[in-house]
């Protein structure tokens, strides 16, 4: 397989399932619907490190169940245990509008609607509700909801999110 540009993890292999080769596949992914009978994807600690086919990938309680080309029993699946799996960053034009990957808005500088500089995005926190960017500001950190009318437009091209954050939400001790 020809290496893609960027790679993306999108499971983490958990434990055989069964005696034929079968393996858990915890799912870190929005797009778990990538999976699929026939995808190339990488294995690997922090990146690919090797390349299996999957030759059959299912649903089993919100899990992956998948069974690679190649890998016969149990044992062989035990070499892949807590390794991650890696498919092939999507194309912007692919994915969802208002949809970011985490790497693209880390490092971006948060501006007001006047333009005014208020920090910058350290990263992007997924949890139960609404994802939140952690913005370093003046005063240390903040936790800014990811979600409209908080964020009025993220300009990737720019480097820039621009925010209409309520008052106190960046004063550095929201954290």
């Amino acid at each position: 397989m020809s290496a893609p540009d960027r790679w993306l993890a999108v499971g983490r292999v958990r434990r055989p399932h069964g005696v034929r080769g079968e393996v858990t596949v915890e799912i870190v992914t929005d797009f778990p619907e990538r999976m699929v009978d026939g995808i190339e994807v990488g294995v690997g600690r922090e990146g690919p490190e090797r390349y299996l086919s999957v030759h059959r990938a299912r649903f089993h309680k919100k899990q992956w169940l998948l069974a690679f080309d190649g890998i016969q029993d149990r044992n062989d699946v035990e070499e892949l245990r807590n390794l991650w799996l890696f498919l092939p960053e999507q194309e912007r034009s692919q994915l969802p509008p208002n949809y970011y990957y985490e790497h693209e808005l880390a490092g971006l500088i948060c501006v007001d609607e006047s333009g005014a500089r208020l920090g910058t995005v350290v990263e992007l926190v997924s949890g139960a509700g609404t994802p939140l960017l952690r913005v370093e500001v003046s005063g240390g950190e903040a936790l800014v909801p990811f979600t409209s009318p908080i964020v009025v437009a993220v300009d990737l091209d720019s480097g820039r999110i621009t925010l209409d954050p309520p008052r106190g939400l960046l004063d550095g001790d929201a954290l």
